[in-house]
């Protein structure tokens, strides 16, 4: 152990920069490795936590309108594979109507629905993750609405339509296995039954959720297939579990994964850098190893003499990066924790980041191992003579012509011909520019208005939602009587969206949600084909065209109302929402048939799109008008949060690594050429002259390392987030870049940072003289 630490002590001593470096390359891998899993280790605790607290249904059917409780209820009694059944009543209250601090929830895109405490499953719980109780005159306020709005415990919630006024005080925040997360663009308030009823009586709408519990080992699709079977109320959008599942995982995990996924590739640049300093080293140490080996010393005691220096090092880091990731871990777990819970399983949160640090040990052992064993297999001959080291130098020749400009052209000259030497510092460098770039291009694909096509329409400025109610008609007639003429608006189109079976290969029906209207007024990007034209044409989801088994030209048998219908698949386009599940077609459904009005409209050129908001809901005082980029903001507005801050960490992960790096790659280069350095001091050029060239050297890998990792961000990175989003019904993502940020600044601030680097990696330039050589 002496010899162990005296050997560290001594390397440490001979190269602090490069040791020091490796050091913190490999305190940065663990600590994103820990971190990463410790994020992963807390969503999983937490949201099993949460599920076994709240028993959320595995299968929902919503429905607005008259339905026969009777007969849904003798279909629950009467499928084996039911285990519970349970008919939420949710009243839904326009926004317009809930007040909070004088302002209306107009801003607010989600809709809002008041109930009562469930029994049996699907129980809304407080903070503590306990069933949440309230009493008259209280209300529980969903956790989005705490982390958006600020609303707190003791805080009072108005409800007001006309004269009707009802003060309720919040008495709890509440989490919601089923509609936590912004995803989900329905949120749930709990009120006690006597408020729910006084409230029935003065505002809202009734809508239902029929919840079912299925027996174990039972699938969801079956207990599906049956409902739709059965033609039950099916004027909603149906929801499995694996749904629910999946958008609290995407909302949720979307950091765990890109941190994990930075940190194995950092894993990735460690291993390459270590293997890199470890020829490195040992080529400077082949006369000693030599030495060691003629002296009767064993290969393998060599090779764990050496093994055990890094993985000291490793150890240090480890223990440094395990307990780094404590902060780090729970500062990025922030949303879990408050969606969710802390969690009840402290081996996932501890025992995941434990293990990770022995992935990476492991990793750091083999590749010492693997290096060191290379090394180590030349004869005692070769290493007293250092042959192998000089066996690989490469040459180049100086122009006949003379130097026009001499710095630059020795220093391409020297890179052309030890370009091999050069591999390592180039991977990280592109893996640099990569890690910069495609969480930027994530968030600004998100954020940009044209996001919209993937939620299944063309851009537009503005969306105006009439939903199903009594006075529907008149709403709409409203609405179109403040639209028309209105001088500000460029275009309109209104569309209706309902619900009709559509027929399986297998000759099952299903129930798709279909809307209805002009869709030539915001086109879409189809994935293939057109939009539908005509009354026989209908276009599908991508989801739903992959779980319908249809292409372009195959017919689609519907049925609407006991009416069957042959519709030809004209196009396939991506969508988002509902579960990824759409359709277009042109519908004439019954007035009682329509879930919604969705009415867009694009703006003149010149008109503010929050102004003109702002005069609608005015114009409009019971109907929900939204800004499209808050409809995009609000529904990935916490995926677009937790993208921005995995952008600032790794555009800091990546600046530092590359300014490490260089200081690494340019302290063994300065090494390994101490005596090229020293015989051109001794012929004239300069200490700057030397800088220069080392400079032009790294700059030059910098610059095509950045075009590389710039090519691999808009390819390789597309498909990623393709990846990504592929389980939510958009196979086919493009990522859309801000060329300034992109091409410009990111390349700019990576060159200075690198650049910074060399002038303070190449001082010891100075301290290079011919004389030391000649001593030698």
């Amino acid at each position: 152990m002496k010899l162990l630490i005296n050997l560290v002590r001594k390397d440490f001593k001979r190269n602090p920069a490069i040791t020091t470096a490796l050091v913190v390359f490999l305190i940065l891998a663990a600590l994103l490795m820990a971190g990463g899993l410790r994020v992963a280790g807390t969503m999983i605790s937490a949201y099993d936590q949460l599920n076994q607290k709240a028993i959320p249904p595995e299968y929902l059917q919503m429905h607005k309108g008259e339905y026969d409780n009777e007969a849904v209820g003798h279909f629950a009694a009467n499928q084996d594979g039911i285990q519970d059944f349970l008919t939420v009543e949710m009243l839904t209250i326009n926004n317009a109507s809930i007040i909070y601090q004088g302002e209306t929830l107009e801003k607010v895109l989600m809709d809002n629905s008041f109930v009562v405490q469930n029994v049996g499953f699907d129980y809304l719980l407080n903070m503590d993750n306990q069933v949440a109780t309230v009493k008259p005159g209280e209300v529980g306020v969903p956790v989005y609405y705490a982390e958006i709005l600020g609303i707190a415990p003791g805080d009072v919630i108005t409800l007001k339509k006309d004269d009707y006024i009802k003060d309720l005080k919040v008495a709890t925040i509440i989490r919601d296995a089923q509609m936590n997360v912004a995803m989900t663009s329905s949120k749930r308030f709990l009120i006690s039954p006597v408020d729910q009823l006084e409230l029935s009586q003065k505002m809202g709408e009734w809508e239902y959720s029929f919840q079912f519990l299925l027996k174990e080992g039972v699938d969801t699709g079956v207990l599906e297939q049956a409902y739709q079977s059965a033609n039950l109320p099916a004027n909603g959008v149906a929801i499995t579990g694996s749904l629910l599942n999946l958008y609290n995982v995407f909302s949720y995990g979307l950091v765990a994964m890109i941190i994990v996924a930075i940190s194995l590739l950092l894993i990735f640049m460690a291993m390459l850098c270590l293997s890199y300093i470890i020829r490195a080293i040992m080529a400077e140490e082949q006369k000693s190893i030599g030495e060691m080996k003629a002296i009767g010393f064993p290969g393998k005691s060599i090779e764990i003499l050496f093994q055990m220096k890094y993985l000291t090092l490793m150890a240090v880091a480890g223990i440094i990066g395990y307990l780094g990731a404590i902060p780090f871990g729970n500062f990025f777990s922030e949303a879990v924790v408050r969606y969710c819970g802390t969690g009840s399983s402290p081996g996932l949160i501890w025992g995941l980041p434990f293990l990770g640090m022995f992935f990476l040990s492991g990793m750091v052992a083999f590749g010492c191992h693997r290096v060191i064993k290379k090394n180590l297999n030349s004869t005692v001959m070769e290493l007293l003579r250092g042959s192998e080291g000089r066996r690989r130098e490469g040459h180049y020749t100086l122009p006949s012509y003379g130097f026009k400009h001499p710095n630059l052209t020795i220093a391409i000259g020297e890179l052309g011909c030890k370009w091999r030497e050069y591999g390592v510092i180039l991977v990280v460098f592109v893996i640099s520019a990569f890690l910069i770039l495609l969480p930027m291009n994530m968030k600004n694909t998100i954020q940009d208005p044209s996001f919209i096509t993937y939620m299944g329409v063309g851009e537009s400025d503005i969306r105006i939602d009439v939903h199903f109610s009594q006075q529907i008609n008149q709403q709409q007639d409203q609405v179109l009587k403040v639209l028309e003429n209105d001088p500000e608006i460029e275009k309109k189109a209104i569309y209706k969206n309902g619900y009709l079976q559509a027929q399986t290969k297998s000759g099952e029906w299903q129930s798709i949600r279909v809307e209805s209207g002009d869709q030539s007024v915001f086109p879409l990007v189809y994935l293939e084909g057109s939009a539908p034209i005509g009354s026989n044409e209908m276009a599908l989801s991508y989801m739903n065209a992959s779980e319908l088994e249809k292409k372009i030209g195959d017919v689609l048998t519907v049925d609407y109302g006991g009416e069957t219908m042959n519709y030809t698949i004209a196009g396939i386009y991506q969508d988002i929402t509902y579960g990824g599940k759409t359709a277009k077609a042109a519908i004439d459904y019954r007035n009682e048939d329509v879930e919604v009005y969705i009415l867009y409209l694009s703006l003149a050129e010149g008109i503010n799109i929050d102004t003109k908001t702002n005069e609608l809901r005015e114009a409009l005082p019971n109907i929900k008008v939204t800004p499209v980029p808050s409809f995009i903001t609000q529904t990935l507005g916490g995926i677009v949060n937790n993208l921005s801050q995995v952008e600032a960490a790794a555009m800091a992960i990546a600046l530092m690594i590359s300014a490490l790096i260089t200081i690494m790659f340019l302290k063994l280069i300065m090494a390994r050429e101490h005596s090229a350095i020293a015989v051109k001091k001794a012929i004239g050029f300069t200490n700057r002259d030397i800088r220069i060239q080392l400079a032009i050297r790294i700059l030059v890998i910098l610059c095509l390392g950045i075009i590389i990792g710039t090519v691999l961000a808009n390819t390789l990175g597309e498909a990623i987030f393709s990846l990504m989003l592929s389980s939510m019904g958009a196979s086919r993502m493009t990522l859309l870049i801000q060329p300034l940020k992109a091409y410009l600044i990111s390349p700019l601030v990576q060159l200075l940072v690198v650049a910074i680097a060399v002038i303070g990696g190449t001082k010891a330039v100075k301290h290079y003289h011919i004389k030391e050589q000649i001593i030698e």
